[in-house]
């Protein structure tokens, strides 16, 4: 893919130029067709300086070095700017030639189909998309690991027509630098083994109709507070919400026993004085506080 420009100074690269001042015109003879093939295995980085494949000819042969498409990268930024497709042996791919440049061959599209027309193989490649239950209307962008992005018609899928899926075979991970939202018209579900909302700041939960979060265990963390249907009164603590009450049960049956043991001294008949005399165990005020039950970080 590497050639050397006619100004030696300008560095070499795949530079476009006209018949006349082609220096490999005597190699760009009858390359204008476009061939078919397979992949026959990537060359990939770091190991060569750009993505390019090998691809084996379905007419024989194979070629080395083919430019393989994808997303651009911004030389400055590093940022992805498109779709980056990883090259897979056995894809079908269609090889042109810059200029009519056989030294120069890149992949001009790829193909859902063999490219070899290999009959013990054939059968794998027949209705690939429902086999998967997608229809052909459908949108996805997939990996051979099975995760995917699916924008469905609902078809063959039994989806929602116009409804999106992701499905990830291992995590799913969404960062933002500002704001994350989800705004759904009916209900919003989470449904996960655990589930653990953090923030640094604040963590608000507010539904209108409905907020559902059907987890085995939800983990809500935030520095500041977190806001559950507003933001007028707190939430309790269970634990110090029951030692505050049995510390006031304890107090009661204390008080309990002691009127149950109590005795006092009395005269019978209308004009005879009543003694009085100090209980023998006296009670004593209840030590209950509630105070640390209130949880000043979650708000409702």
């Amino acid at each position: 893919m590497m050639q050397y420009k006619m100004n030696k100074n300008t560095g070499r690269d795949t530079f476009v130029r006209s018949m006349p001042g082609n220096g490999f015109r005597p190699q760009a003879s009858r390359t204008y067709q476009t061939l078919a093939g397979e992949i026959l295995f990537a060359q990939p980085e770091p190991l060569y300086k750009q993505t390019v494949v090998t691809v084996e000819m379905a007419r024989g042969g194979k070629i080395t070095s083919v430019a393989y498409p994808g997303a651009f990268f911004d030389p400055k930024s590093g940022n992805l700017h498109g779709t980056y497709e990883g090259p897979i042996p056995g894809q079908m791919v269609m090889v042109g030639f810059e200029n009519g440049n056989f030294s120069a061959p890149y992949v001009v599209n790829r193909y859902p189909y063999q490219g070899k027309g290999n009959t013990l193989t054939e059968p794998g490649y027949y209705t690939p998309l429902t086999k998967a239950l997608f229809d052909a209307t459908d949108v996805i962008t997939g990996h051979f690991s099975g995760s995917y992005l699916a924008f469905y018609t609902g078809i063959l899928s039994g989806e929602l027509p116009g409804s999106v899926k992701i499905n990830a075979m291992t995590d799913f991970n969404v960062v933002a630098k500002s704001k994350i939202l989800l705004d759904a018209l009916v209900s919003a579900e989470v449904k996960s083994a655990i589930v653990k909302l953090t923030a640094s700041n604040t963590v608000t939960i507010a539904g209108n109709t409905k907020v559902e979060v059907n987890t085995a265990t939800a983990v809500i963390t935030a520095s500041t507070q977190i806001e559950l249907n507003g933001n007028g009164n707190w939430a309790i603590k269970y634990t110090e919400m029951k030692s505050a009450f049995d510390t006031m049960k304890t107090d009661l049956n204390n008080l309990v026993t002691v009127f149950n043991a109590h005795t006092h001294l009395y005269s019978p008949g209308p004009s005879a004085a009543a003694p009085s005399a100090a209980p023998a165990s006296p009670g004593t005020p209840s030590a209950a506080d509630m105070s640390g039950a209130k949880n000043a970080k979650v708000l409702m």
